[in-house]
């Protein structure tokens, strides 16, 4: 016997007494929003429309019969779009990084942003083409894989503590979006004409193959978006860490815990990466990450950050040390 095809929310039992309409309204509206997510970006248009809640109903007289009559009512409607219909709507759904530090953001010739008076982390601001990022008295740069190391941080303040003088700290949460990578690109060209020494720039990720995957990306791009590569890269990026052999140098302070083990979807992806990719080759740019890569497959070992919490002066004491000895 046939089946009958089932509704989006075929599970979903309204209560007696209730208007199915709402469930109706609620299968409609998302079979639009599927709709239009299979269309390309340039014809789609994704949004909900929804009835604004009704105002106190006005009266008046009515001037023909006299009449207490309620006024003429007209259903207003207001219209949510994705990912914004505006250049700074689109900004706010699609930005995730955030940055803490002190920088300008300047757009011909006008300060548009002075981070100077933010206290805390903000969202990565939107940067055109021809911005200039102002960070003349910042001496490092220090991008971050995880968000939760990266608030552990900025709860501190150590981007204005830190030995190595004041400094900014950007995250992408994970595998960077174009925003984040765009700001970390312009304050990487802003510093390119200083006459004095240009700040130091470090990635600090797991010590596993997805950090440095994400680590790659900053330097040098990714592969699914090779046309975009060239003006998002950044060539002065340096590894700060985390290594395998920063945790098996200290086994007396962290453990035998520190350490985890690879699992079946972290050889594959350095086999693929080892593979596949020329940052990554026996002769491509950076053979102290190949060697990595093959070190973690030989010991079968990876690292988290998190680790380095309960290093001797803490996440904060390891960076102050990495950094002073990659100065």
């Amino acid at each position: 016997m046939a089946m009958a095809e089932p509704s989006i929310f075929h599970n979903l039992e309204i209560d007696d007494g209730r208007d199915p309409s709402v469930q109706e309204f609620i299968e409609n509206t998302l079979a639009a929003l599927i709709n239009e997510l299979s269309r390309s970006p340039a014809e789609a248009n994704i949004s909900i429309t929804l009835k604004r809640r009704a105002s106190p109903i006005a009266c008046i007289i009515n001037p023909t019969n006299g009449a207490l009559e309620a006024s003429t009512r007209v259903d207003t409607y207001r219209k949510y779009s994705w990912p914004g219909k505006t250049a700074h709507e689109a900004w706010k759904f699609t930005a995730k990084g955030l940055v803490a530090g002190e920088f300008r953001l300047i757009r011909d010739s006008h300060v548009l942003i002075d981070a100077q008076s933010v206290t805390g982390d903000s969202l990565i601001p939107r940067t055109e083409d021809g911005d200039e990022i102002d960070i003349s008295r910042i001496r490092w740069v220090l991008v971050i894989e995880k968000e939760a190391v990266f608030h552990r941080l900025a709860r501190i303040s150590y981007q204005t503590r830190a030995l190595a003088g004041e400094g900014i700290m950007v995250t992408g949460k994970g595998y960077p979006d174009f925003m984040t990578r765009t700001f970390l690109r312009a304050m990487s060209d802003s510093v390119s004409n200083q006459s004095r020494r240009p700040p130091r720039f470090y990635a600090l990720t797991d010590g596993d193959p997805h950090g440095m995957a994400i680590m790659s990306t900053y330097k040098y791009g990714s592969a699914a978006h090779l046309h975009q590569n060239a003006r998002l890269s950044i060539p002065r990026l340096q590894w700060l860490g985390l290594r395998v052999t920063d945790i098996i140098a200290v086994p007396e302070v962290l453990g035998d815990t520190a350490l985890l083990s690879l699992t079946k979807r972290d050889r594959k992806k350095i086999m693929a990466m080892l593979r596949n990719s020329p940052v990554w080759a026996s002769d491509g740019p950076e053979p102290e990450w190949r060697a990595e890569l093959q070190r973690m497959l030989v010991l079968n070992l990876k690292a988290e950050i998190e680790i380095l919490y309960g290093c001797q002066g803490g996440l904060e004491g390891w960076i102050n040390r990495r950094m002073f000895r990659q100065e």
